[in-house]
């Protein structure tokens, strides 16, 4: 059976996926009118930003219910197809202009747009077929390449809004597997480890004053010891390999230790315009407000939009942020800024309510799908979204750096709204025919 298309399917819309997209849309389009000033043409017709969100939208509806027609199988059956093609895809803007100090578009879209459907799908095929072996720590660092690899080219290509949402994935998947907590902690301890490191010699640089990464060290080693003694107190494994284990957790996290080390001093020391860029961008992820011309600006603008919307805001197209183009990106990056400042806390309260309504049913659905692959996609794709809100109201109040990410439904974009739409139309095939 080699079919993309099976009309005898179970067709039905979810009404919390119905929901979220008609409530979120309806934010964003009501925004977007006074937040992005900008025209366009199109087929000879002049369209203002909220007009084209409005023909994405419509596109998006129809992708929507086209993939409740797909064979979700086939996916599954064409994976090493699907993931050789995304390779092929990443590596495409390359060749290519950077665009706002990343390298990331190629013929006006963005390629790891398309890798975030196909990275789930492999990551699903991946563990779903080798249950078994889901708790064999060899076959977790080779599934884990899958997604690595990736990840390396975006970093090449200076997009950290892409390398924080493909590496956001990859744990939810396997927690989801019931992998040990040992090997989970296991993996995200060299991630916690290399930031540590950073935090500790950019803000030694920068602000010799402060306590912060001290702090985060101090936690960190605390969560190793707690870890640590957990696993040795487990009686169902024998004291060779706890040995093994612990030897090995120390010296990765200390060759993750050192590896940052000497790659944050080449990078200090390089001449390279491009390699001094990825050190700002870096920086600025460690302390978000650091540089002006690398986020510092619009962090700052982005605060002063929150906090002049107050609780009930200062209505639409009244806000001094977005009316005077203070505050950059207002239409994508910052749209939740945007919205702070004209409709007010209450506005940002009532979608974080939704985007949580909306995680509670794909995560119901997930559940009760009886195959692993499409429970697999679900958790993967809810995991694409969480991130993109996370990173997004972090970036609004400087907790988070800037990465270029837009908010699910929200933020203005074509590639990306179309996105979005097609993974709660996977997730709502899904949950039909799972």
């Amino acid at each position: 059976m080699n079919r993309l298309f099976n009309f005898n399917q179970k067709i039905s819309i979810k009404i919390p996926i119905l929901i979220s997209i008609s409530f979120l849309s309806l934010i964003s389009l009501l925004v977007l009118k006074s937040a992005g000033n900008f025209n366009r043409e199109i087929f000879g017709f002049m369209f203002s930003r909220a007009e084209q969100q409005i023909l994405w939208i419509l596109i998006g509806i129809v992708l929507f219910f086209v993939i409740q027609f797909v064979r979700l199988r086939f996916f599954h059956e064409k994976m090493y197809l699907l993931y050789s093609f995304f390779i092929f895809m990443i590596i495409l803007p390359f060749f290519s202009e950077a665009t706002k100090g990343a390298q990331n578009w190629f013929l006006g879209f963005q390629p790891s747009e398309i890798g975030k459907i196909i990275i789930v799908i492999t990551l699903a095929k991946v563990l779903s077929d080798n249950k078994k072996h889901i708790n064999n720590i060899l076959f977790l660092f080779s599934s884990m390449l899958l997604i690595i690899i990736p990840i390396f080219v975006f970093i090449l290509q200076r997009d950290l809004g892409a390398v924080l949402v493909y590496a956001f994935v990859f744990i939810p998947m396997i927690y989801w597997m019931n992998v040990r907590l040992s090997f989970i902690f296991f993996l995200i301890s060299p991630i916690l480890t290399a930031y540590t490191i950073l935090s500790i010699q950019i803000y030694g640089y920068y602000q010799a004053s402060s306590k912060f990464p001290y702090i985060i060290l101090l936690l960190l080693i605390i969560f190793n010891f707690i870890l640590l003694l957990k696993f040795i107190s487990n009686k169902k494994q024998s004291n060779r390999y706890k040995l093994f284990f612990i030897v090995f957790y120390i010296g990765f996290n200390f060759l993750t230790a050192f590896i940052s080390s000497i790659s944050w001093d080449y990078l200090e020391n390089s001449r390279s315009a491009r390699l001094s860029d990825l050190r700002g961008r870096i920086e600025n992820f460690i302390i978000p407000s650091l540089h002006e011309n690398a986020g510092g600006w619009q962090i700052k603008q982005s605060m002063v939009a929150v906090g002049s919307g107050g609780i009930f805001g200062v209505g639409l197209g009244e806000g001094t942020q977005v009316k005077l183009q203070f505050l950059p990106e207002a239409d994508t990056d910052f749209i939740i800024s945007s919205i702070a400042e004209a409709l007010g806390f209450i506005s940002i309260f009532l979608i974080i309510l939704v985007y949580m309504y909306l995680f509670y049913w794909l995560l119901i659905y997930a559940q009760y799908c009886s195959s692993n692959f499409l429970s697999l996609l679900i958790i993967g794709y809810s995991s694409v979204l969480f991130a993109h809100i996370v990173i997004t109201l972090g970036m609004a109040v400087a907790l988070a750096p800037i990465t270029g990410i837009p908010a699910p439904f929200l933020s203005y974009g074509g590639s990306f709204t179309l996105t979005c739409f097609a993974i709660l139309g996977i997730c709502n095939n899904a949950s039909n025919n799972g």
